[in-house]
């Protein structure tokens, strides 16, 4: 079956947003409440850019299971190039916030590139994702 191939990435990514979730609640936050190597503000957008990582990262898992629903009642190209922008905007904008985060916390190295060009073409990923979401829906083909 076509679509099975998207139900389990999507499955496979949601249960890592929930881990990655419940890391950053809990060892993350706990971590930088204790180490005192950031300030208070730094310490609250380094846990603002997790949850948008994670956030985003969940919100796109749903969307790869739901293209991968979708591609069993449509057939459908579209549907391809959905699953695979809303997986490589996973890769770009989530694991980019989140390594970046893991990076900064565990080294204190900043890796600005990363976040300046990959987190951003991760976005635009998801974005042409739910165009061809659209697309695959408007057309059937």
């Amino acid at each position: 079956m076509y679509g099975s191939k998207w139900i389990r990435i999507g499955c496979l990514l949601a249960a890592l947003g929930v881990a990655t979730g419940a890391f950053g609640a809990h060892g993350l936050k706990t971590h930088l409440e204790t180490s005192h190597a950031f300030d208070l503000e730094e310490s609250a957008r380094i846990l603002d850019n997790w949850d948008t990582g994670v956030h985003y990262l969940l919100i796109h898992s749903i969307a790869i299971v739901l293209t991968g629903l979708l591609s069993v009642h449509i057939c459908s190209r579209f549907l391809t190039a959905a699953g695979s922008c809303f997986t490589v905007g996973v890769i770009g904008f989530s694991a980019g916030l989140i390594l970046y985060n893991t990076i900064l916390v565990t080294s204190g190295v900043k890796l600005i590139p990363l976040v300046a060009l990959v987190v951003p073409l991760g976005g635009v990923c998801y974005i042409l994702g739910w165009i061809c979401l659209a697309a695959a829906l408007w057309k059937g083909t």
